[in-house]
């Protein structure tokens, strides 16, 4: 998707499609694109926005991929129609997707001045911090920018009054969703020892991490920890540590030439032929197909 130079830097939705339509509209503090595409496969993202982002997929699947937000992991969630994705502005959102050949979607660009004089105005000025969200669903949200595509073609005097309300309405329920998620479930761990936690599984990932380790950071017994992180993360602690050895493997596969031994290694399994079958469980392919499938990445 092109789009206005002064939001976003980089490539944004880049790969092998056609655009079958698109409109935009820019009121004052808001743009909005609603796009549709075909022949889509895999594209590319790789961007910085000046703006904070919301988008909307109207139409089409996205099936899998990867994410990053500022370098670091930051998962896949599957995006139906319906489903929400939020950038804050300075972000560097990057990664890959896939999914159904034919797909339309909303894009909201707003400028951060708007939402911070919002925040000024709040009875209590401590608002959770705004955080990358890249795959949700909330009808509150959906619906106000549903609202806010409708407005492109209307030419109503009015329509800037409208979107700022519609806009408002966004960001006050990306706050109030903010600030449930702060508070950590019962018999979890706190979002920031978790935070932890996970910057040094993903610190160590070619190491032996050990749980007795991982579990004296968090001053808990090893079980204790083991109930606490499948509570707060939905799986247990072994689990995660392989999801982010095969994310950092994938990573090896797409962007260096290294050789399958070394990319075991260096993702911290034992030897290639345990890599390969893990990697073959987990993904549906062995490295080598996973490889294939980017042949100018392997290269490069």
């Amino acid at each position: 998707m092109a789009t206005n130079g002064q939001t976003l830097q980089s490539t944004f939705k880049q790969g092998a499609c056609r655009t079958v339509s698109r409109r935009s509209r820019t009121w004052r503090y808001t743009q909005a694109d609603l796009v549709e595409r075909s022949g889509l496969k895999k594209e590319e993202t790789s961007f910085t926005s000046k703006r904070h982002l919301v988008l909307l997929n109207l139409k089409g699947a996205s099936e899998e991929g990867e994410y990053f937000i500022d370098g670091k992991n930051a998962g896949f969630v599957p995006r139906k129609p319906g489903a929400v994705l939020f950038v804050p502005a300075g972000c560097h959102w990057s990664g890959w997707e896939a999914g159904a050949p034919t797909a339309a979607y909303l894009s909201i660009s707003v400028d951060p001045s708007f939402v911070s004089q919002l925040i000024s105005q709040s009875p209590t000025q401590v608002l959770p911090s705004l955080v990358p969200d890249l795959g949700f669903e909330d009808p509150i949200i959906m619906n106000a920018a549903r609202a806010i595509g409708t407005e492109i073609d209307d030419k109503n005097p009015a329509g800037t009054m409208l979107i700022e309300g519609y806009v408002t309405t966004i960001f006050a329920q990306l706050m109030r969703k903010r600030s449930f998620a702060q508070s950590p479930k019962k018999g979890g761990i706190a979002p920031a020892l978790l935070s932890r936690v996970i910057d040094r599984i993903d610190d160590q990932l070619a190491d032996n991490l050990s749980l007795t380790d991982l579990a004296s950071m968090a001053e808990f017994s090893v079980p204790h920890f083991c109930r606490a992180f499948r509570q707060s993360m939905g799986c247990s602690p072994y689990s995660f540590i392989i999801r982010r050895r095969i994310e950092r493997a994938k990573d090896h596969l797409r962007h260096t030439a290294m050789t399958i031994t070394e990319i075991a290694l260096s993702s911290g399994f034992s030897d290639s032929s345990h890599f390969s079958n893990i990697f073959r469980r987990e993904v549906g392919m062995t490295p080598l197909a996973y490889r294939a499938s980017w042949p100018s990445k392997a290269s490069d």
